[in-house]
């Protein structure tokens, strides 16, 4: 019980931190977001803008998005840069654009035409981030920065015009040309319209490994009694097919349960295809993390395996937060466990399949294929290890 305290109260400072620091330090880093602004209107209203973002970029706190002041010429127009977002070109892309609004005789602001500004957000892709850091913060800023441009501009205007008694008619007859001469408005590409499916991109991966760590514990306690009449070959070949064969019925009943509570799979698919879809990386996480777990209890043996299993459900609870800020380093990072078997493979493909965004389905299958033919290769070494050490 000494030797049990003792590796519980070192875990415990080993793993909870991580999470305690997944959700700490988020502000300090939420300039990794990279948020484009495009001036397409070029206008004293798109200079005031384009002012107040680079006010933000020079600014010393970190508690700010990752502006990036782009060129409008590299885009065809306003729907390119809708589709460049979608594509995780950028987590968000603020746009400044002209329309006509109602004309007022004898009133020239900006020719009878205003400006609108347009937010275009990927709300699906990650809803924590969208929802916490990337709308309050542009919204902030583009309120901020058009209710100051406002005030300058009213009261040069009325200085220009005090003399002009149909100039303030007009005025009185359209106010917001002076009041609001900016239109902000907020387009949301790829809404997160299905709040169950939280349940599977956040948290259902806690739940596949402790299926998947079940199936191995039991099978790990029910073959004890067998094994000495079985050769090393045989045992393997035991290990390896069974808890495969107990996973596929499992993972199609874990995913059955989204189907009860009408999670939408048809957004990029066909409502059967997207569910299909969904079985297949579920069922591939669960071999994935079983055969891994399988591979280790060789080890550690059951007495030891729940220290593997502890940092394994921390460390996927806090990479549901962490990639808020450094996702593109978790797509990258092939071989960081949690976040490319998990939450940044099965939690990206699931949000393919529900919201339609940047489809990666297949460096999300091949990753979790590559964790199966990883396992295929530790678990015969582990057992061969084991087999030595009882011969010795």
């Amino acid at each position: 019980m000494v030797l049990i305290f003792f590796l519980t109260f070192a875990f415990m400072w080993i793993c909870v931190p991580v999470y305690f620091g997944s959700l700490a330090h988020q502000r300090s880093y939420t300039d990794k977001l990279r948020i484009w602004f495009i001036d397409m209107d070029g206008s004293d209203i798109g200079n005031a803008l384009r002012a107040a973002v680079q006010a933000n970029i020079n600014s010393p706190t970190k508690a700010k998005l990752g502006w990036v002041i782009e060129d409008p010429s590299k885009f065809s127009g306003v729907d390119d840069v809708a589709h460049q977002v979608v594509e995780e070109r950028a987590w968000a892309a603020v746009v400044g654009t002209r329309f006509h609004f109602s004309r007022v005789d004898n009133l020239d602001i900006q020719g009878g035409v205003v400006v609108a500004v347009t937010l275009f957000v990927d709300t699906a892709r990650n809803e924590l981030a969208t929802n916490n850091y990337i709308v309050p913060y542009s919204a902030a800023l583009l309120s901020s920065a058009i209710a100051q441009f406002s005030t300058v501009y009213a009261a040069q205007y009325f200085s220009a015009q005090s003399g002009n008694a149909t100039a303030l008619r007009a005025i009185t007859a359209a106010p917001q040309t002076i009041t609001v001469p900016v239109a902000f408005s907020l387009a949301n590409l790829r809404p997160f319209s299905a709040p169950v499916a939280t349940a599977l991109t956040l948290v259902g991966s806690i739940y596949v490994i402790i299926f998947a760590f079940v199936v191995t514990m039991a099978g790990y306690l029910l073959r004890a009694p067998i094994e000495p009449h079985l050769t090393l070959k045989q045992l393997i070949l035991l290990r390896l097919t069974e808890p495969i064969l107990l996973y596929i019925p499992l993972s199609f009943g874990f995913s059955m349960i989204s189907l009860c509570f009408k999670v939408p799979f048809n957004a990029k698919f066909t409502h059967a295809g997207g569910f299909f879809l969904y079985w297949v990386f579920v069922f591939l996480s669960m071999t994935a993390l079983g055969l891994s777990t399988e591979a280790m209890v060789t080890l550690l043996t059951p007495r030891f395996m729940t220290y593997f299993l502890f940092p394994l459900i921390i460390s996927n609870v806090s990479v549901a937060s962490v990639p808020i800020i450094l996702e593109p380093w978790f797509y990258k990072s092939s071989f960081s466990f949690t976040s490319t078997l998990l939450n940044s493979n099965l939690g990206q493909a699931t949000r393919t399949l529900i919201f339609n965004t940047k489809s990666h389905l297949g460096l999300n299958a091949g990753v979790l294929i590559s964790w199966l033919v990883l396992s295929f290769i530790t678990l015969p070494f582990f057992g061969d290890v084991e087999a030595a050490s009882k011969a010795g």
